[in-house]
């Protein structure tokens, strides 16, 4: 798969069992999008993609970051 955030190579690591995305990418790292938001996610411009990430890996305290509304902000 392609990274929703950098663009580069991917691996898509979500189980079947999550509503979202889990995304493993050697240049981004691990992280997570919820189902809910990840429409709304891939329309944004790459750097507020990247922004929304960092925002994510910024709250996370344990586990892997997830995108979330809160991470993407005010659309």
């Amino acid at each position: 798969m392609q990274c929703p955030v950098c663009r580069g190579q991917a691996q898509n690591l979500t189980p079947n069992t999550m509503d979202g995305v889990v995304v493993g990418c050697a240049q981004c790292g691990d992280y997570r999008i919820a189902g809910v938001v990840f429409h709304d996610f891939m329309r944004l411009q790459t750097e507020k993609r990247a922004a929304a990430l960092q925002a994510a890996k910024l709250t996370s305290h344990s586990g892997w970051p997830m995108i979330s509304a809160t991470a993407i902000g005010p659309r």
